[in-house]
């Protein structure tokens, strides 16, 4: 939708029912003994009618999206040290991020900065692995522990991605990258 929220599609009756409790604090039978820990994951009634609309689209954004992924995959390829997302055979992203590994963490600093001077946005969305993340403290995980996470937030980034993205647009994005 505008902002946060979403829908979740399953056919699994037993999953929605998880769902639903997760949504409303761990809600369970009854509703005042939350049976799990939760979330407050309801909708206001704009988003909400937001995401209705969308709902009648959805399956021709992810085609969108998919194209818009398959040309950066295209444009970024003789990219020298960058990895493009992937997505196993059998599956399928939605691409609500398009997040490249960058060679290193300087390479990924310097692609940022190149993109930042033309006002191009390049979030870090997981800048920490989740076994560092205070709310895991209690696992007793450090520094280490799980090297491929780690070498992964060190690298990764994000580029824009929309269903609407034009090819010329990311041209320019991904010249930018190449020469950064």
């Amino acid at each position: 939708c505008y902002g946060d929220g979403g829908m979740c599609f399953t056919d699994d009756d037993a999953l929605i029912e998880r769902l639903r409790s997760h949504r409303i604090h761990g809600m369970g039978p009854d509703r005042y003994d939350n049976v799990r820990l939760g979330i407050t994951g309801r909708l206001d009634s704009l988003q909400a009618a937001i995401l209705q609309a969308k709902f009648d689209i959805f399956p021709e954004e992810v085609d969108l999206r998919d194209n818009v992924a398959a040309i950066y995959a295209e444009l970024l390829a003789d990219v020298e040290g960058l990895t493009a997302p992937y997505v196993p055979e059998g599956y399928r992203s939605v691409w609500a991020q398009y997040c490249p590994l960058a060679k290193d963490s300087e390479h990924r600093e310097r692609i940022q900065k190149a993109l930042g001077e033309k006002n191009i946005p390049s979030p870090i969305y997981s800048p920490i692995p989740l076994h560092l993340q205070t709310a895991f403290n209690d696992l007793g995980y450090k520094t280490g522990d799980c090297p491929i996470s780690e070498d992964a937030a060190s690298r990764i980034f994000a580029i824009p991605m929309h269903p609407y993205l034009e090819r010329e647009q990311q041209e320019f994005i991904a010249d930018i990258i190449r020469n950064a």
